[in-house]
């Protein structure tokens, strides 16, 4: 009976140790929201990069051509900076566009003079926005403390452009 007893002793508190190891959890592994904040938001950087480049190239209007070399700075910039969060967190980011954001870059580089500005500044300002509203997310219902801080701090720099973006767009109508 001692023995019995001895081995269920034993039992319980290896049991007991390793539902203690359990709860300590690898701070490189982050929650869902985290990581798709993370995944979405190379993607739009990604896409920003791209199209500012073709946009650059293929505009006639000077506002649009510093606007696209300024956000393509910005944006890689940006993309690096996540490239170093998402790694440290151990989230492979995809090095092409999203299905979705490649069809919109092919859609923007079969474009040309007005047609090329005003598809342009449609589709940043749509990016635009959805950024702001997933750093919005990100800073205030992220789990992860980094990834919070730097939506918060980028917030104001993505708003930015995108009231600039919508100026720009309205005085083409």
């Amino acid at each position: 009976m001692r023995g019995y007893i001895f081995l269920l002793l034993m039992t319980l508190l290896i049991a007991g140790a390793a539902c203690e190891n359990d709860d300590k959890t690898d701070p490189s592994l982050i929650g869902e929201l985290d990581k798709q904040f993370i995944l979405n938001a190379a993607d739009d950087a990604l896409f920003q990069v791209n199209a500012g480049q073709v946009a650059a190239s293929g505009t006639k209007r000077k506002s649009i051509q510093e606007y696209s070399e300024q956000m393509t700075t910005d944006q890689t910039q940006a993309g690096q900076e996540l490239q170093k969060l998402a790694a440290a967190r151990k989230v492979q980011i995809p090095t092409t566009l999203s299905d979705e954001r490649q069809q919109q870059l092919d859609s923007l580089s079969m474009q040309a003079g007005a047609s090329l500005d005003t598809l342009y500044l449609n589709q940043v300002v749509a990016i635009q926005e959805r950024v702001v509203h997933m750093m919005e997310i990100e800073g205030t219902s992220g789990d992860d403390l980094e990834l919070k801080q730097w939506a918060t701090n980028r917030l104001p720099v993505v708003r930015q452009f995108e009231e600039r973006a919508k100026a720009m767009r309205d005085s083409l109508e």
